[in-house]
């Protein structure tokens, strides 16, 4: 059975990132979509946002699973095999807000935990790092995210429709990409006792 590493990104993640999306996502997607949905994530996120976007890696090698690295991999043995990614960042225009961008997790372990995994601990960093909610932009024809978004405590902001009882904010990131907008408020960790 393999282990999952979970680590902070690297700029050098991208080119393994952006191929993952184009297989990960081509079963449900032409190649040119898939392709299209690769340039939703551009190098700038891991150049300026990698202390703050996590990989998940695959590894026959490892001693301890679910381990959590901060870097690159050293001597604890080589990379593995890229299993799953949340890209995401801390605001720096809103100073009490995390925001997860894109979040991939490979077509073999998705029902497994994986993404709960990467959104707790990027909860985790970020009210280490004094935030207090997780915002995160979902279309309303991805159900599966909807759902998952959800379970992971997430509620939607008003919008200007309903689709599947579920408000929408039409023209969100331009004509005709309409978008659900969801916040997540975060609970600070318990104060130490004295």
């Amino acid at each position: 059975m393999a282990h999952l590493t979970f680590r902070q990104a690297r700029e050098e993640d991208h080119a393994p990132i952006v191929a993952s999306i184009q297989t990960w996502w081509g079963e449900t997607r032409t190649p040119e979509e898939a392709r299209e949905l690769s340039l939703l994530l551009p190098r700038l996120f891991l150049q300026h946002f990698a202390a703050t976007s996590l990989i998940v890696e695959r590894r026959t090698d490892a001693e301890e699973p679910d381990a959590e690295e901060p870097g690159a991999a050293g001597p604890g043995g080589a990379a593995g095999a890229l299993a799953g990614f949340l890209v995401g960042f801390h605001s720096p225009d809103r100073p009490g807000t995390a925001y997860i961008h894109f979040v991939g997790v490979h077509p073999e372990l998705r029902h497994q935990g994986v993404a709960r995994r990467l959104y707790e601990r990027f909860f985790a960093r970020a009210v280490a790092a004094g935030r207090q909610e997780v915002r995160s932009i979902v279309s309303p024809a991805n159900k599966p995210s909807i759902a998952f978004h959800h379970s992971m405590g997430f509620r939607p902001e008003g919008g200007d429709y309903e689709s599947d009882g579920v408000p929408v904010h039409r023209d969100y990131d331009g004509p005709g990409h309409d978008r659900i907008s969801f916040r997540r408020v975060l609970s600070a960790p318990p104060a130490a006792k004295a």
